[in-house]
């Protein structure tokens, strides 16, 4: 995931070619790159039917990083969560196979695509464990104009500890931060809620968020903007509107 394209132009000075391709308007254009410099203007390839979009080819630069190379098993999981976090997008995986010799679950090819999004990847990750109730709450918001969105996908185990895996414009937050903890608040508020309509207030006085996630599995993905997280890695989000937004929904 990126926020200001800072990555591509990382990439862009650590490789010794960088090859765009943008088909659009039913045009086609290409323009290359090496050690950060192009190597010509932007060419108008001609005219192409059926196809949009950009596309990035690179090479690392081998003066660089000399013999390292990518690890298929991370590439191909990358792959497949951005597949998930946006549903219905289809993902094709290809690789060599003279690169996957010692590597195990990763195919040659493959396809992504969940239209389900987040709920397809809580089903899996849950396969074959029991509930407390059947099936997996799921829903997702987007917030009027461009001021964010969520989506979120949550079961209890019935014999297991619960989890959470969250993200942030796609990137993994493996820390949390204020938009998990807007999810606790909101479940814990829900719960409560629940319980005043039918007379067990009482009995839910007790129950703490920490109670309400103990057994939780749980998914949870929010797009904002100028998001901001707690160190270099982006391991945690600390935006506070991230967590008005989980609230509200």
């Amino acid at each position: 995931g990126g926020l200001h394209g800072v990555g591509i132009s990382v990439v862009n000075a650590l490789s010794d070619v960088l090859e765009v391709e943008v088909a659009r308007n039913q045009t086609l254009y290409r323009q290359t790159f090496s050690r950060g410099h192009a190597q010509g203007a932007l060419e108008t390839i001609g005219r192409v039917q059926n196809r949009r979009g950009t596309r990035v080819r690179f090479h690392p630069d081998a003066e660089i990083f000399g013999e390292h190379k990518f690890d298929p098993r991370r590439l191909f999981k990358m792959a497949r969560s951005k597949a998930y976090l946006f549903g219905g997008v289809e993902i094709r995986w290809r690789c060599a196979p003279a690169l996957l010799k010692g590597v195990e679950n990763v195919p040659a090819e493959a396809v992504h695509r969940f239209p389900a999004g987040l709920k397809d990847y809580l089903a899996r990750e849950i396969d074959g464990k029991d509930l407390v109730a059947d099936g997996v709450f799921a829903g997702k918001v987007t917030r009027p104009g461009s001021h964010g969105s969520l989506e979120w996908a949550m079961a209890w185990l019935a014999n297991d500890d619960g989890f959470s895996s969250s993200y942030c414009n796609t990137i993994p937050t493996p820390e949390g931060g204020t938009h998990e903890s807007g999810m606790r608040v909101a479940l814990l508020r829900a719960l409560r809620d629940h319980a005043e309509r039918v007379g067990q207030v009482k009995r839910m006085a007790s129950v703490t968020a920490e109670d309400v996630m103990a057994t939780c599995a749980a998914m949870l993905s929010v797009f904002i903007r100028e998001p901001e997280f707690q160190g270099q890695t982006k391991d945690k989000l600390a935006t506070l509107e991230a967590s008005r937004i989980v609230e509200a929904a």
